[in-house]
């Protein structure tokens, strides 16, 4: 792969991410206040995890392969793009418990309970509880998806040469896509997030990761009329994309997206590039802060839930729901710029002087 490929950025597939992102937030409003709308939205995960199969395969897949970076770098340069906002999470956190104790509210954890998980989740570990049910990440529920993606990459690094071998490749997915049927039609129920569903989403981790992967390989062998596909296509595509995330739950809407829809869509917004203007211009800075709008979320929905703690849709709701969206839009944008990229760019600058360092080292 020549460098000018490497370096290409997937426009459409990150306006995608963060499409889905946004539902993800309405999803997580109380019942009472959506309806039935937005139920799937939970498949945006699924979505997201096919994403990163497709997008790492083409940054990192000939690297690891050729020997140009080892499994130890590959999984420092994944946890200086996860890490960073995962901690400024937790810190909106304490920030909101904080308040929450000057204004004399109760908060849902006991100081006990604080001083047990938060060493844990310092460290992106699961919170350790007796409630079999209980989240894996309580302070950041999203986080559950976070640490399957860390722990399916390092998977993918350590077999990498394996998983170009299309036999293998194939074998993981048809393994992992019988299993994720088979908990879907028995459990009707996904998994992932809690303690007692965390085996379940092992298969849904690797059948969409994996896919992605295949679906990269099938994407590098395009025809020249896919080179067409221009801004109508992806808003096309987008606009699928917001339709099956707002529709009610159904067994074989969730099973028609994960084994359908949603690899048609990253073939087809990783083929097509966004429209000029305005619109294009929101969608790729939407792309851009789709990870930060996912992983900050949580923290404030948790103070927006107790700004507004109606218990019907009214119009209040409806211009709180828009106020939140905002919102997180906009410390999403604040946190990258001021938090994220700053302590991105200087780790990723002592890695590459610490790199530097080590053919000098070598020859003496």
């Amino acid at each position: 792969m020549n460098p000018a490929a490497e370096k290409h950025v997937f426009s459409a597939l990150d306006a995608g991410r963060g499409v889905a992102a946004l539902m993800v937030i309405v999803h997580h409003l109380p019942e009472a206040l959506r309806g039935h709308a937005f139920e799937s939205a939970n498949l945006a995960v699924d979505f997201f995890f096919g994403l990163s199969g497709f997008v790492l395969a083409h940054a990192y897949l000939d690297k690891l392969t050729a020997g140009r970076m080892s499994v130890r770098e590959f999984m420092v340069v994944r946890l200086i793009r996860l890490y960073p906002l995962y901690l400024f999470s937790l810190i909106l956190l304490l920030v909101w418990l904080a308040g929450m104790v000057i204004d004399s509210r109760p908060i849902p954890w006991s100081i006990f309970a604080l001083a047990g998980k938060l060493p844990f989740a310092l460290v992106m570990l699961p919170s350790p509880s007796l409630d079999f049910s209980a989240y894996l990440y309580p302070f950041n529920i999203a986080a559950w998806s976070i640490a399957f993606e860390l722990a399916v990459n390092l998977v993918f690094a350590i077999y990498a040469r394996q998983m170009q071998r299309p036999a293998v490749r194939w074998a993981v997915i048809a393994v992992s896509g019988v299993l994720l049927v088979v908990q879907l039609l028995v459990k009707d129920d996904l998994g992932g997030s809690s303690w007692n569903t965390i085996v379940m989403g092992v298969p849904r981790v690797c059948f969409s990761f994996f896919l992605g992967m295949q679906l990269y390989e099938w994407h590098c062998r395009r025809t020249p009329i896919r080179r067409t596909m221009g801004g109508a296509t992806s808003l096309a595509a987008l606009a699928v994309l917001f339709g099956l995330l707002v529709a009610p739950a159904h067994l074989w809407l969730e099973l028609g997206a994960i084994f359908l829809v949603f690899p048609l869509l990253i073939v087809v917004l990783g083929a097509a590039e966004l429209p000029h203007g305005r619109v294009g211009d929101a969608l790729q800075r939407l792309g851009v802060l789709s990870y930060a709008v996912y992983v900050l979320h949580g923290p404030l929905l948790r103070a927006w839930l107790y700004l507004y703690p109606a218990s019907v849709l009214d119009a209040k709701v409806v211009i709180g729901t828009t106020l939140l969206l905002v919102t997180v839009v906009a410390v999403s944008w604040a946190a990258d710029r001021w938090f994220d990229r700053p302590i991105r760019s200087k780790l990723q600058l002592r890695l590459r002087q610490r790199a530097s360092r080590a053919p000098a080292a070598a020859q003496r």
